[in-house]
């Protein structure tokens, strides 16, 4: 008889002594740490711009203009058309960032009726990455002034601020990052809105970054480089042609230009007009989109972005030039739709997935890049949120995007590029995606790639019969190619066949039991066995064997032609 197993051991609950009087300590962070979070959060010159093209769609704006400075890049503009800033919100939102109040104030941008991107307060520090010194400027429509003020953090980021001792706080719990200097109430027309950043002198790491100078250290040579006068580009849509044909972005582009493409990436703006779907320079009766008829391109209203005159446009466009003719299964479209409620918040997005053969061109866009609100998180996903399931080079072959409308919001981490996994919305997102991957896309994938191939095949077959029966007609007994399996007359000696005036006729036992013998059981080479064996008989080589002749002639064929 079995022992019953022991009671479990009851668990302790952990709590403080009550006759006990608790001694209390802060916890701190040191300056570096928030040194480092004010200034290197974002991941690239892109993901920090896009917080602040993200700020002025918030404060509705129409237009975004981005000035470089290229090819130098000492000094860098950023000046939008939205309601602008009193010198009070300004302060409100530069001395306490991480602070933001605009959410508990509107869902909604007054003027457009925006969703709204910004949520933690932190994307006017993103300019922190682009320069430690920078200047604002800012005017609201009916008010007679402006404000300029001047951000320095350059005290608060050196390399020694990490040997600085812990815990020195102010007496409201922050910590000091910067220091502000700004004029109020210079006169200014009150029909004018605007907010103008300045940043009078870019990190050399940027600098650095824009030129290429890394890249020109190893001797790497772009297609496209701010610094080949011959090859400026005229329009946004003549850099994704350079990037559609290309296997990688960042080696067909210098690092400004990679700027561009990826701050069309992350920016809440449309796609071009070809994009993301275009068939226009396919082969007279070439490919097709399955499904492409399905799909509503989002679309973007009154809101542009021009950087150094150029206004950038999503630059996703399939299929490549390398897919517009290659032989395999039409590119297509699975869409995605959800709306439901998830832990008591609603989440609703809508995408695709799109696949295609040979591969997905560029690099960049293999995997799927989730938009909240329009706005690109982060770089494509080529894991798929981490599918659990192995499919080979599948997975090379299929990209996607989702649109985020409501939910997900709390699972961005603070950089606002990657989210947190344990998040339900996350969750349920990656669930509902990977729930297609399997079930759809990637089985669809496979029956299709054989659908096609034996259609390919019968056509083929359809060539050479007709090439065949050509040469058929060239000899002297010229039978038809259509083989027919069944039982010769008894009345003839040579049992395996009959040949009549177009048929070469089968003994089917007789052809069962030398297919058996001799393992002759593939399509292939059963086509092959008859197609010699018409010809042989078309040529009258075959009427002068005896039985005993001919059967070994046929096994010996039968050998020759697996």
């Amino acid at each position: 008889m079995a022992k019953k197993p022991p009671d479990p051991i009851p668990r302790q609950v952990a709590e403080l002594p009550h006759d006990k009087t608790p001694k209390t300590a802060n916890i701190v962070a040191a300056e570096k740490i928030i040194a480092d979070i004010s200034s290197g959060i974002y991941r690239s010159p892109a993901a920090a711009l896009k917080e602040l093209v993200s700020n002025a769609y918030d404060a509705d704006a129409t237009k975004v203009t981005i000035t470089t400075d290229a090819p130098y890049f000492r000094n860098l503009v950023i000046e939008d058309n939205g309601i602008g800033m009193s010198i009070e919100t300004f302060l409100q939102v530069i001395t306490h960032v991480g602070g933001s109040r605009k959410r508990i104030q509107y869902e909604l941008s007054p003027k457009y009726k925006r969703k709204l991107i910004g949520r933690i307060g932190i994307g006017l520090m993103s300019v922190a990455q682009l320069g430690n010194l920078f200047y604002v400027t800012s005017s609201v429509a009916g008010s007679p002034t402006r404000f300029i003020a001047e951000v320095n953090l350059e005290p608060f980021h050196r390399d020694d601020a990490a040997l600085r001792s812990m815990g020195k706080l102010k007496d409201d719990g922050t910590v000091q990052i910067g220091a502000v200097k700004y004029v109020d109430n210079i006169p200014e027309m009150e029909d004018v809105q605007y907010t103008v950043i300045t940043v009078p002198n870019a990190k050399k790491g940027l600098i650095s970054e824009m030129t290429s100078q890394v890249r020109k250290a190893v001797g790497a040579h772009e297609r496209l480089s701010i610094e080949d006068e011959g090859r400026q580009i005229q329009k946004f849509d003549e850099l994704i042609d350079v990037v559609r044909n290309t296997k990688r972005a960042d080696l067909a582009l210098d690092g400004y230009y990679y700027m561009l493409w990826e701050l069309g990436l992350l920016c809440p703006v449309n796609y071009s007009l070809k994009g993301p779907f275009d068939l226009s320079g396919r082969p007279k009766g070439g490919r097709s989109i399955e499904n492409v008829e399905l799909f509503k391109k989002p679309k973007i209203s009154n809101f542009h972005v021009f950087v150094d005159g150029l206004e950038l446009k999503r630059p996703q466009t399939f299929p490549n030039a390398g897919a517009m003719d290659y032989p395999s299964p039409n590119p297509k479209l699975y869409l995605l739709d959800f709306d439901r409620p998830i832990a008591d918040r609603q989440l609703r997005f809508t995408g695709y997935v799109y696949s295609q053969q040979p591969r997905i061109d560029p690099e960049e866009l293999k995997g799927v890049q989730i938009r909240i609100r329009n706005v690109g998180i982060g770089k494509y996903d080529k894991s798929w949120l981490g599918y659990p399931f192995e499919e080979g080079l599948k997975f090379g072959q299929v990209t996607g995007e989702l649109y985020v409308e409501d939910g997900l919001e709390p699972a961005l981490n603070i950089d606002r590029d990657s989210f947190r996994e344990t998040d339900v919305h996350y969750q349920a997102l990656r669930a509902h995606v990977w729930q297609l991957l399997r079930q759809q896309v990637f089985p669809d994938f496979k029956a299709r790639q054989k659908e096609y191939k034996d259609k390919r095949k019968k056509k083929e077959r359809g060539k050479l019969t007709e090439r065949f029966q050509e040469a058929l007609s060239q000899l002297p007994a010229p039978l038809t190619e259509h083989v027919e399996i069944t039982k010769p007359d008894p009345s003839e000696s040579k049992s395996f066949f009959t040949v009549t005036s177009t048929k070469l006729l089968i003994n089917k036992d007789k052809w069962r039991v030398l297919a058996d013998e001799m393992q002759l059981s593939n399509d292939d080479a059963k086509e092959r066995f008859f197609k010699v064996l018409t010809v042989l008989a078309s040529n009258e080589m075959l009427q002068e064997l005896t039985e005993d002749e001919l059967e070994n002639l046929l096994r010996a064929l039968a050998v020759a032609v697996q």
